[in-house]
């Protein structure tokens, strides 16, 4: 697991159409991890993590601003995905560095392509 926070997700790319689902509208600190199933993300205090199956995403890719939210120059891993017929991004910042964070997005593409 590694801490991070949720910024939101976007519908169709558009930041101020936001994603509201169970688990998805609420941003926030929590944390992040990868498993068989897909990616979750627990935010604190907060019992269920919003979840994104691996058969769902479509592309990770890296982005500065997400959802209305500008991280200072920082990474943000933004994850599309596909759920009930709707374009979906997700965004988490997770890290200051860069190239943590190019890593993951590079091994997220190829699991997402393999997959």
């Amino acid at each position: 697991m590694k801490k991070g926070n949720y910024f939101g997700t976007e519908i169709d790319g558009s930041w101020w159409k936001r994603y509201r689902a169970s688990g998805f509208f609420a941003r926030g600190n929590g944390e992040f991890w990868l498993d068989d199933e897909g990616l979750h993300f627990l935010r604190l205090m907060t019992k269920a993590p919003l979840t994104i199956p691996w058969n769902e995403m479509t592309e990770a890719t890296l982005g500065k601003w997400h959802a209305g939210r500008w991280a200072n120059g920082r990474p943000i891993l933004k994850v599309g995905f596909v759920r009930d017929g709707q374009q979906l991004t997700a965004g988490f910042y997770l890290s200051k560095d860069w190239a943590p964070i190019e890593e993951l997005a590079a091994d997220l593409n190829k699991k997402i392509v393999g997959g």
